[in-house]
């Protein structure tokens, strides 16, 4: 029940609030199965409290979100009819920013020169398709590589499940647990979003928990999991990913470098009236920016920058400094991020 509560404080307002909040509880669902497993056909377990936060608060229809959300319910049981159903959110969504617009051209000029850069390059090791072996592979590109998550394996699709980084109640330490699913992306995407962009999330989670202190209560849900604590982390994780493109280029590791390249292309493109927009996204540009201006802003020591503790930040910090050094190119992008982000919104 936690969980599902806490997916609803999200920083947005009216339709785009809505859709957040669907969003959220769908990842919430996520949880639940793999707490309850697909075998639970009754509602009981970790879907009551789900039900009954979404039972409580008036969300009447929540879109493609909803769709997920009612998919992910389905797969433990009848879906109770106070569900939210599948029209589209009613009301207004605003229009992206031109700050984001801005930080997209940046990220997609990067991302294009990554992957020119990678020509030529040896294609670096490849990963077996192991959750275990993905992030052992990435902890050498992570500012905070932690090793404290299990893996558990759900019935769904990676296109169903989304976000598969969670922390789940009764798991020792931090409670961090990564999602092992099936998934029709290449070998080597899932080598990248496991080993360093997920990965990076899983750190972030487990270095959070022990800078709070350990208490009595429970780890989950983290404050990183939902709402502006999920901006936070995917700025970062995203920062991450732009760190990792450029060491693992001054490692010769080519195959890697050309599709962190593509992945920064891709979240460029996908922003709300992009040339390739997620419809996923379609009702969520707060969120949606927060993949391109969150990066931009933690690099140039920008707002998001900011929400980071310094025990998290200055890691990071330390490695893209050595990066830049080492780098050329990445010093020009640090330079246009800190330009960007001086200007008015």
């Amino acid at each position: 029940m936690a969980a599902a509560e806490a997916a609803i404080a999200v920083p947005a307002a009216d339709a785009e609030a809505a859709a957040w909040t669907v969003r959220g509880w769908a990842d919430v669902a996520v949880g639940c199965l793999a707490l309850d497993g697909p075998a639970n056909r009754e509602p009981s377990g970790a879907f009551v409290g789900l039900d009954e936060v979404i039972r409580s608060v008036p969300v009447v229809s929540g879109g493609l979100q909803a769709a997920r959300l009612r998919s992910l319910r389905r797969a433990a049981g009848p879906v109770p009819p106070w569900y939210p159903d599948t029209r589209p959110v009613p009301g207004a969504i605003r229009s992206v920013r031109p700050r984001a617009w801005r930080a997209a051209g940046l990220i997609t000029r990067f991302g294009e020169l990554l992957m020119t850069s990678a020509v030529g390059l040896p294609p670096g090791p490849a990963c077996p398709l192991s959750s275990a072996r993905q992030l052992a592979w990435g902890a050498r590109y992570r500012p905070l590589p932690s090793a404290e998550h299990v893996t558990v394996r759900l019935p769904v699709s990676r296109r169903l499940a989304r976000r598969t980084w969670m922390c789940l109640p009764g798991l020792p330490g931090p409670g961090t647990a990564a999602a092992e699913v099936p998934s029709t992306a290449t070998p080597l995407a899932q080598q990248i979003w496991r080993g360093i962009h997920e990965g990076a999330h899983l750190d972030h989670l487990a270095a959070l928990y022990w800078l709070n202190g350990p208490g009595p209560g429970p780890a989950a849900p983290s404050p990183a999991e939902f709402g502006a604590g999920l901006m936070v982390t995917e700025s970062y994780a995203m920062a991450v990913e732009i760190l990792a493109a450029v060491e693992c280029l001054l490692a010769g590791e080519g195959q890697a470098v050309w599709q962190l390249g593509a992945g920064l292309i891709e979240r460029a493109r996908r922003l709300p009236g992009g040339s390739r927009p997620a419809p996923e996204f379609a009702g969520l540009p707060t969120l949606a920016e927060v993949y391109v201006l969150g990066p931009v802003e933690i690099l140039a020591s920008g707002p998001a920058a900011s929400a980071l503790p310094e025990e998290i930040l200055g890691p990071l910090h330390a490695r893209w400094l050595a990066a830049t050094a080492a780098y050329p190119p990445a010093a020009e992008f640090g330079s246009a991020a800190g330009e960007l982000i001086s200007r008015p919104a």
